[in-house]
């Protein structure tokens, strides 16, 4: 009868073995070769680089060395660029006596760009394994996008936010996949309409013959323009520098000048936003003293300010003066295709007197991004003289 301790070593000693053939099989070794740039501004060298890093990572293959690729070509005198057909990879595959080659393209579709990377396998001469993606033309993240496609290929799980980021501009902008250019640029047109509330409301609407103003309401129309700087722009949020002249009272057959500069913070993915800074208003003002209802100015006859509190006001008789006032904002940035609809409420801390300025604004603008401008390169090609026949290689050159 057959000891049952010596059965149970044997098999534990067998399960070892074959543990330790599985492990010590070696693995299938790879070569990067160069990638299709021709119609895409990007290094193609530093693509190569990239994906020699994942795949190292990765660590499902034994990457053959640069130096060994570098060292065969100069060996055999072959340019390794510019190889991209089944029959250039099956000669570079012998030469460098690897099993598989990887190789891709960067193509530009309009306003989005392809990216292609491909497994050939020199034993069976042909492209085993490839994948294929369409991301936004973003020249910055051209290596996250190697990086993407080569887990795309080797089946290594991606981060879908990332993806997202590279593919889908309007549902998911940030500063990823706008480098250059803010996720919402609000610099065009205002109109606005702003109430005064206070003690100026009856200066405003008296007869201009006391002071007054002779406006029909407390309030008036504004158009301006919006300079927008972001200076800051990472993740949902943009921090912002805002620069807004305005003329108002036009309807009131009156020029009235005004600036603001404001500081602040929007995000970006939502388009609510808040900001901050003095504002710059040309008004009209006099000095005197009140007498019952009536104000008496400097130029009045019979003017005598004795026993009288003398102040300076609003007056439609004064002089032009600049008043000073802190703005407060806040409002939302509304979207239509490439339209943005930025509307805002705003208030002006008194800067003279006790009256405030509550208003809102409306604006449009387009989005317009920018697309990088490229030189296309041509490719001439040489056969290959076949690996094994011991002739001179020719070259293959880009120009």
């Amino acid at each position: 009868m057959q000891n049952p301790i010596l059965s149970l070593l044997l098999c534990t000693a067998f399960a070892l073995g074959g543990t330790a053939n599985a492990q010590s099989e070696p693995k299938k070794t790879l070569a990067v070769l160069d990638f299709d740039v021709r119609n895409y501004p990007v290094d193609a060298q530093q693509l190569i680089d990239k994906a020699t890093i994942e795949l190292i990572r990765i660590n499902k293959f034994e990457i053959v060395d640069k130096y060994d690729i570098e060292y065969i070509s100069k060996r055999d005198q072959v340019d390794l660029k510019g190889c991209y057909s089944k029959i250039c990879l099956g000669d570079i595959g012998k030469r460098l006596k690897c099993d598989f080659l990887l190789t891709g393209s960067y193509d530009l579709l309009g306003d989005r760009v392809a990216v292609t990377v491909r497994l050939y396998d020199v034993a069976k001469g042909s492209f085993t394994e490839s994948a294929s993606r369409i991301y936004l033309n973003i020249p910055q993240q051209n290596l996250t996008m190697m990086e993407v496609a080569v887990k795309d290929l080797l089946a290594v799980a991606n981060d879908e936010n990332l993806i997202k980021k590279l593919t889908i501009s309007e549902e998911y902008e940030s500063a990823l996949n706008n480098p250059e250019t803010a996720v919402i640029n609000n610099n065009g047109p205002r109109l606005g309409i702003t109430a005064v509330v206070g003690s100026s409301t009856k200066i405003l609407m008296a007869d201009p013959k006391t002071g007054g103003f002779g406006y029909s309401l407390p309030a008036l129309t504004s158009f301006g323009y919006q300079f927008e700087q972001v200076f800051v722009n990472s993740g949902d949020f943009q921090a912002l520098f805002e620069f807004i002249p305005l003329i108002a009272g036009l309807e009131y057959g009156r020029v009235i000048p005004s600036a603001n500069v404001l500081m602040g913070m929007r995000n970006s993915r939502t388009g609510w936003e808040f900001a901050v800074g003095p504002n710059f208003t040309t008004t009209v003002t006099a000095e005197g003293y009140m007498q019952g209802e009536d104000f008496i100015i400097r130029s009045t006859q019979g003017y005598d300010p004795a026993g009288k509190d003398v102040i300076t006001r609003l007056d439609s008789r004064g002089d032009l003066a600049v008043s000073t006032g802190l703005v407060l904002g806040f409002g939302k940035t509304f979207k239509s295709g490439k339209m943005n609809f930025p509307v805002n409420l705003f208030v002006v801390t008194p800067g003279r007197g006790d009256s405030w300025r509550i208003g809102t604004s409306v604006g449009f603008n387009i989005v317009r991004k920018k697309t990088p401008s490229f030189t296309p390169m041509t490719t001439q090609t040489k056969p290959l003289s076949p690996a094994a026949s011991g002739a001179s290689a020719q070259r293959i050159t880009i120009q």
